[in-house]
Formats: C-alpha cells, sequence, structure tokens
C-alpha cells in the first residue's frame, strides 16, 4: 500500500510541475519532463527558478 502512496505523490508532483511550467511559459522539451518526472516533488523548486520564456506583459488599467 506505501508503494502506492509514494508513487501517486510522485506522479501528482509530475502533473503540478509541467501545469506549473505552461502557467510560466517555460518551454518544454522532452528531456527536461522525463528529468522532472525523475525528480519528482524535488522539481517543483526548479520549475519555480525557471526562466519564462517572454516577459509577460504588463496589466494596463
Amino acid at each position: 500500500m506505501t508503494t502506492y502512496l509514494f508513487a501517486s505523490i510522485w506522479l501528482i508532483s509530475g502533473v503540478v510541475c509541467l501545469a506549473i511550467a505552461k502557467r510560466r511559459h517555460v518551454r518544454t522539451s522532452t528531456r527536461s519532463t522525463m528529468l522532472l518526472s525523475l525528480l519528482g516533488p524535488f522539481a517543483i523548486p526548479l520549475v519555480l527558478a525557471a526562466k519564462p520564456d517572454y516577459a509577460p506583459p504588463a496589466r494596463q488599467r
């Protein structure tokens, strides 16, 4: 049972990493996706530290 718990945490963190990368407009490649899946929960800070491809436009009022 504990194996399923660890595997589900690993998979959920991978999905969270890809969602954060997509929202921050970080370019994802196959190599980076595989690295994120291998690092699991430890990859979330790496995704947050990654530079976006472009700066989002400033909000106008």
